[in-house]
């Protein structure tokens, strides 16, 4: 089976660099990550070469979003930008999962691979399990949630309750 396989990155080690992120920028004791002003206002000042791009659902087809880390440029699907401006919890994740690309996953930090029959990649290798880490992560960060139930989880931080079940689930894995 053909494959992208990222450097290795644990849960702790994306955890890391999110509070760190957030500190940077200012947000690090915030419940509800701003993820549309985050993407369109405060990524321009930490690079600048970063492109945020809304793309008509037409050229997309049918991707949600794409990062292409060699032009430091994100591109969102036009419907599903949106739903983010709006608050829905499925579309603000897939912004953050695009970010989490745009954080991880530079030029030479992914390679092509071909796993042996019945071989699966490990999930801290596997470049889409760690964009999604990142972006709960950066939605409903594990420092600020620990006290929280799905629901308020859900609620305070504009999730999905799907994403709300795995953060809260995995809030106590590997601390800091």
């Amino acid at each position: 089976m053909n494959c992208n396989k990222a450097a290795p990155m644990s849960r702790k080690q994306i955890r890391r660099l999110i509070r760190y992120i957030k500190k940077q920028a200012g947000l690090e004791n915030e419940l509800y990550f701003p993820i549309i002003p985050f993407v369109e206002n405060v990524l321009p000042l930490m690079f600048e070469d970063y492109q945020f791009e809304v793309v008509p659902i037409e050229e997309m087809g049918k991707k949600h979003g794409e990062t292409f880390p060699n032009s430091n440029t994100i591109k969102i699907r036009e419907d599903i930008y949106l739903r983010a401006v709006k608050g829905e919890g499925r579309d603000r994740m897939t912004i953050a999962h695009e970010v989490g690309h745009f954080f991880l996953h530079e030029k030479d930090s992914i390679s092509l691979c071909r796993l042996a029959p019945g071989e699966k990649l490990k999930p801290f290798e596997d470049p889409e399990w760690q964009a999604n880490a990142f972006g709960g992560e950066l939605l409903a960060s594990s420092y600020l949630i620990r006290n929280l139930s799905k629901n308020e989880v859900m609620n305070k931080c504009g999730v999905t309750f799907e994403a709300a079940s795995i953060q809260v689930d995995h809030c106590m894995d590997e601390i800091f």
